[in-house]
């Protein structure tokens, strides 16, 4: 009897551990499904939607996806965020750079453990990302450029907010611009400063420029930065007056804000281009669990509007549409600034 007890009892113990032992187990592989999430700062209106809305997808689409990292426009802060999830175990990061070149040693981080790195709105100088998730930006900059041109009729000069030239975005969407206007518009002359992603700055510069410079028009790399600054200067400067009147400054810039669609539809700002920011949210998700699975991209018509190109070196970008919109379109709901 006393053998059997004790056979029951060892029994007992092997059973607790196994369960132990499973519980571990299942408890690591909870914690290699997590994405991780970093972003570059949350200072402005464009970055908080995405935040949500990445949140919203990755519930819909079942992806157990960690609160967001928030760099505050720190690089540095960054890429020590990201070798945080990076030992946390994560099986994939979303990332949004602070910095293209910055960003390349965070990237090379999770190339070595075989991580795989889809980042969103920006692309990077190097490392393998399985996708960039980005419209096309030089594209934006040049639809800027031909509204105001037009607008303009190939005369007078032009305020270009030029966002951060650090990031690939402000170097795309200012390319973009000014190379359209010399090209097309060789008459109209560009004043391009750079305001950095910085709603103050945004507001320094136009007000430095307009109390100084006759201007025709102004394009803004990111009104959702841009957008209140510049236009709480042009009224203390009784410049904010109503498309289609007499001395109007054509004002255009780039994101789709619901400040932005608003401000069109009272006929305050001319145009914005709309980044698709819902399909950022939605397809970057698909893609880090398609990275995940171990499917590859096919090069060519995404099959929502958009283009998927070979980056080199393993890594694919999708760029995404990006509609321009005046007021003839700004209440369109499928607009994701009137969600």
């Amino acid at each position: 009897m006393k053998i059997t007890l004790i056979k029951k009892q060892i029994t007992g113990v092997i059973a607790v551990v196994l369960a132990v032992g499973i519980g571990i187990q299942v408890n690591a592989q909870a914690a290699g499904s997590e994405v991780g999430f970093s972003e570059s700062f949350l200072t402005d209106g464009f970055q908080v939607q995405l935040v949500k809305q990445l949140a919203q997808q990755a519930t819909a689409q079942g992806v157990d996806l960690l609160p967001a990292t928030d760099a505050n426009g720190d690089a540095a802060k960054q890429n020590a965020d990201i070798a945080t999830l990076i030992g946390r175990g994560v099986s994939g990061l979303i990332v949004v750079p602070v910095d293209s070149t910055a960003i390349v040693p965070a990237i090379q981080s999770a190339n070595a453990k075989n991580i795989p790195v889809v980042t969103v709105d920006l692309g990077a100088s190097g490392g393998k990302i399985y996708m960039v998730v980005r419209a096309n930006n030089v594209y934006m900059g040049e639809a800027g450029c031909k509204y105001i041109g037009a607008k303009l009729k190939g005369k007078g000069t032009v305020l270009n907010l030029q966002g951060d030239l650090a990031s690939l975005n402000g170097k795309d969407r200012s390319t973009g611009f000014t190379t359209c206007m010399s090209s097309n518009y060789p008459k109209i002359k560009v004043i391009s400063k750079p305001m950095k992603w910085k709603s103050d700055v945004c507001a320094q510069v136009t007000q430095t420029v307009l109390s100084t410079t006759k201007i025709d028009g102004i394009f803004m790399g990111s009104e959702s930065v841009c957008l209140a600054g510049v236009q709480a200067v042009m009224k203390t400067q009784k410049k904010l007056t109503q498309v289609g009147s007499k001395g109007h400054i054509i004002s255009v810039g780039i994101d789709g804000s619901p400040a932005s669609l608003k401000a069109v539809r009272a006929g305050t700002l001319d145009a914005v281009i709309s980044q698709p920011l819902d399909l950022y949210a939605k397809f970057g998700i698909s893609y880090i669990k398609d990275a995940i699975a171990g499917k590859v991209p096919v090069v060519g018509p995404d099959g929502h509007g958009g283009t998927i190109v070979a980056l080199g070196n393993g890594t694919f970008s999708d760029l995404l549409p990006s509609p321009t919109i005046t007021k003839a379109n700004a209440s369109d709901t499928a607009l994701w600034g009137n969600g």
